[in-house]
This record gives C-alpha cells, structure tokens and sequence, in this order.
C-alpha cells in the first residue's frame, strides 16, 4: 500500500492511540514505523548510489569506440563517441544528486516523525 510520508505518521499515530494501554505495542509501533521509513529511504539512497555507477559506465563503454576512431583518424566517430561519454557521466551524476537531495530531505521527515512519535508513545504510557 502507497502512502505519502505525512499519512504514514499519522496512520501510526492512529494505531498507537488504539493501543495505548500496551508500552510493549507501542514501542513495536515505533519500530514499525523505523522500518517503514528505512524501506521508503532506500530508493533514495540506491539512485543515490547507482547514478554514479551507471554514469561511469556510460562513459567507459563508449571510450572503446571513440579510441578506436582516434586510431583509425575518424574524428567524427570519436567525437560523436565522446559526447556520448561525456552525457551519460552527467546524468548519472544528475541521477545521484537527486537522490542524494530526496534522502536527505525525506530523512529529516522521518526524524522529525519518529520523535513525534516517540513523544505520543511516552505521553500514553
């Protein structure tokens, strides 16, 4: 199931004021929610990671070619190579940044949450 990162929070503060009479409940909400906004972090942190990656793949995998029409003195097809390079090094580093960005905003959310969170949990118990 889909939610945006405001309605997990509040789907668990529903859940917890269900069960406020159980600390035990509650903490295991708590660590819910810890999981559920580690699952929503990964992609994040995984473009992150693999824009980088993919980027320089990019890059190398056209090298080949372009070193070999630098060889041969065709300087178009090194070229047109090279600028294939060059644009798949800047997307993934694009890729990244947004990655990069979204998981540092969306980390800030979820500490936000979970104190939040944490403060309800100690104010029911």
């Amino acid at each position: 199931m889909f939610q945006t990162d405001w309605t997990l929070a509040i789907d668990y503060m529903r859940q917890m004021l269900a069960h406020r009479d159980s600390e035990a409940h509650l903490q295991k909400l708590l660590s819910d929610f810890e999981i559920a906004a580690a699952d929503d972090l990964a992609s994040s942190k995984t473009l992150a990671k693999m824009g980088p990656m993919l980027g320089l793949m990019g890059t190398l995998i056209p090298m080949g070619p372009a070193l070999v029409g630098l060889a041969s003195g065709d300087i178009a097809s090194m070229a047109y190579n090279m600028q294939v390079a060059f644009a798949t090094t800047v997307v993934g580093l694009f890729s990244a940044a947004i990655g990069f960005i979204t998981g540092q905003v969306k980390s800030r959310w979820y500490q936000h949450d979970r104190v939040n969170l944490q403060f309800l949990a100690d104010l029911l118990c």
